[in-house]
């Protein structure tokens, strides 16, 4: 069906896993804040949902050449209809967003359309854009905390976010390059190896230096030194 293409229904649920990770992180208790829980999964859902229909129309010139296939360039969903569901979805996000979180969701609104149409541009600017616009989505989610703040929950709140952003900046810098042939395979390796090491320096962080974390660290470190020495190759597959 053409439009649940265009919303790219299969990758829904992972706005709302966002939020819940991050209740799940400071500990929120179902039962006091269940509704504004389901509230800010749904905002965030359909903030995302904007997102994927407004990126096929900010790309529509360009899919009409390599992506033809695609529901706009194909005929089958008009670039008016396309931004006018966009739209829609972008409000009734913000709209349903718990009074917890609708500033945040606000926000998330506005990295959409600033990743959608500016800074796709900038491959750096993209994936920048692209990590602390899922960064901030688990942070919302932290939000729910219901007990007291302190500082070394805070740090920990903002440790966990900033891995997160990591993350998605290094998978959607990898995604840039997956066609590029000039890009060199030991760089590659070097990319795919930020992602768990930087979740495991903020669990060492989190869990005060747990020292099973750091062991699994060292030996992460030292099993990718040597997958970088034996790769002489690199091509999308």
């Amino acid at each position: 069906m053409p439009w649940l293409k265009l919303l790219r229904a299969g990758t829904l649920c992972s706005p709302a896993a966002d939020i819940l990770a991050g209740a799940c992180l400071v500990g929120a208790t179902w039962n006091a804040q269940g509704l504004d829980l389901v509230r800010a999964m749904v905002a965030s859902v359909l903030v995302y949902a904007a997102g994927m229909v407004l990126n096929d129309h900010a790309d529509r010139r360009e899919d009409a050449k390599q992506r033809p296939e695609r529901p706009i360039p194909s005929g089958q969903i008009t670039p008016r209809g396309a931004l006018t569901l966009g739209l829609l979805l972008l409000a009734g996000g913000v709209g349903v967003a718990p009074e917890t979180t609708r500033l945040h969701h606000g926000i998330l609104a506005a990295l959409v359309l600033l990743y959608d149409y500016i800074a796709k541009a900038n491959v750096l600017a993209a994936c920048t854009n692209m990590g602390v616009l899922r960064a901030l989505s688990l942070w919302t989610g932290m939000l729910f905390l219901t007990g007291e703040t302190t500082p070394a929950l805070l740090l920990d709140q903002r440790v966990a976010a900033g891995a997160y952003g990591v993350y998605i900046f290094t998978v959607t810098l990898l995604a840039s390059y997956e066609d590029d042939p000039r890009v060199r395979p030991k760089a590659i390796v070097s990319l795919l190896a930020i992602p768990p090491l930087v979740t495991l320096a903020a669990l060492v962080s989190i869990q005060d230096g747990n020292p099973v974390v750091v062991i699994a660290s060292i030996c992460l470190v030292l099993a990718f030194g040597r997958r970088n020495r034996t790769v002489e190759l690199w091509t999308p597959a």
